[in-house]
């Protein structure tokens, strides 16, 4: 398999400003009230009010969890490996988080002088106009990138060395991407594996509460691991397939009520996780 031909690494890059800032006077008070020992603390004060940064430090957040579930790990440099039928669908859905993020920075931007008159009420004491940026470099502080970049590969290396020593380095790579394709596999497996066994363990715990999302998680991995399936792994397509036939036919309002349809279920699990176990070693 040449997984150059069935992937790309894409890496997001999301900024935005903080609304934070250390305060060395009112550090400095706070130690001398308490008697306590210098840099034992650090007051950092909220520049504005928190339910108005929520608002885009909720959209980076939902940008990022659905970058994470979309793609695998890769490497260490917070590139992560998005295979090739998964890009339109990923594609897609990023680009409607990228302008949600967006307009909620613009409407964060447009609020911004009467958060600073706010804040001044709001701080008293611990305001200092010289800890908020102009308008126009708040700007600079928000950003939102995707940037998408081909797998590592072997026969693109030329470099005028040796051949021995262009040979050892095409073979690091190719050992490099080995590693990361198994690791990027057993993440997917591992996420199979572990909703599965929350599953399990929530409906064998007769005083447990599970919300509908209990199911509703497990169906949407089910979606979306098959785009992930790096290798077009046969066991893993078929476990996906075998949790699929389980969830189809539950209800969570049944379950929460009738204890034999939650032992079934919990049982028809714990079956799939017990084969997996075989599969991964566990």
């Amino acid at each position: 398999m040449n997984i150059t031909e069935k992937a790309m690494l894409v890496r997001l890059s999301i900024s935005q400003w903080t609304a934070r800032r250390f305060d060395l006077k009112a550090t400095n008070h706070v130690i001398s009230d308490f008697g306590a020992k210098r840099d034992s603390g650090r007051f950092n004060k909220m520049l504005v009010d928190l339910d108005a940064v929520k608002i885009y430090q909720k959209a980076a957040n939902e940008a990022r969890t659905f970058h994470y579930d979309n793609t695998l790990p890769w490497g260490d440099d917070d590139s992560r490996i998005l295979p090739a039928k998964n890009y339109i669908p990923y594609t897609k859905k990023m680009r409607k988080l990228k302008d949600s993020f967006e307009k909620s920075v613009d409407d964060f931007v447009s609020l911004y002088p009467g958060l600073i008159e706010r804040a001044e009420n709001n701080l008293n004491g611990l305001f200092n106009a010289k800890d908020y940026p102009s308008a126009a470099d708040l700007d600079y502080k928000f950003r939102f990138s995707v940037n998408v970049s081909p797998v590592p590969d072997s026969g693109d290396f030329r470099v005028s060395l040796s051949d021995d020593e262009v040979d050892q380095i095409k073979s690091d790579i190719e050992a490099r991407v080995r590693e990361s394709v198994a690791a990027a596999m057993k993440d997917a497996w591992e996420r199979l594996f572990k909703v599965l066994k929350h599953m399990v363990d929530k409906l064998r715990d007769q005083k447990a509460i599970f919300r509908d999302s209990l199911v509703k998680n497990i169906q949407e991995l089910c979606d979306i691991l098959p785009r992930l399936n790096l290798t077009d792994d046969k066991d893993l397509k078929k476990f996906i397939r075998e949790t699929k036939q389980i969830i189809s036919g539950l209800d969570p309002e049944i379950l929460r009520k009738h204890e034999l349809d939650r032992k079934v279920a919990a049982d028809q699990a714990d079956g799939i996780l017990k084969k997996m176990a075989a599969y991964m070693g566990e």
